[in-house]
């Protein structure tokens, strides 16, 4: 799978660069422009962790090619309060939306 950037939604978080602080293999960098590009995306896990934090909706996942009519689908995210939603675009026009409740971890300080 391939994630895609949306080079004119990205912003670089204003600097904060989300996507890069929360990537696991650092694979993800601030480029010249200030918008946040791949190292190297052959070796991308696939987590999906970037595209959950992407306040803009710049980063999408391109799934791979199935029996189910997944040819050339696109992945995004979006974080609400207690929710993630799913969007999956299919090739043909279709929309798939899930929705799926936030899990929550209390942090001891």
């Amino acid at each position: 799978m391939v994630v895609l950037i949306d080079r004119e939604l990205c912003n670089g978080c204003g600097g904060g660069y989300r996507c890069a602080a929360i990537c696991p293999g650092n694979l993800l960098t601030p480029g010249e422009d200030g918008k946040i590009q791949y190292r190297e995306p052959s070796l991308c896990w696939d987590c999906t962790a970037c595209l959950k934090v992407c306040p803009r909706g710049a980063l999408a996942l391109r799934l791979p090619n199935g029996e189910d009519g997944t040819d050339g689908a696109i992945l995004k995210a979006s974080m609400g309060k207690d929710t993630i939603r799913w969007t999956i675009r299919f090739s043909d026009g279709r929309v798939k939306v899930l929705e799926v409740l936030n899990r929550r971890i209390p942090v001891e300080t």
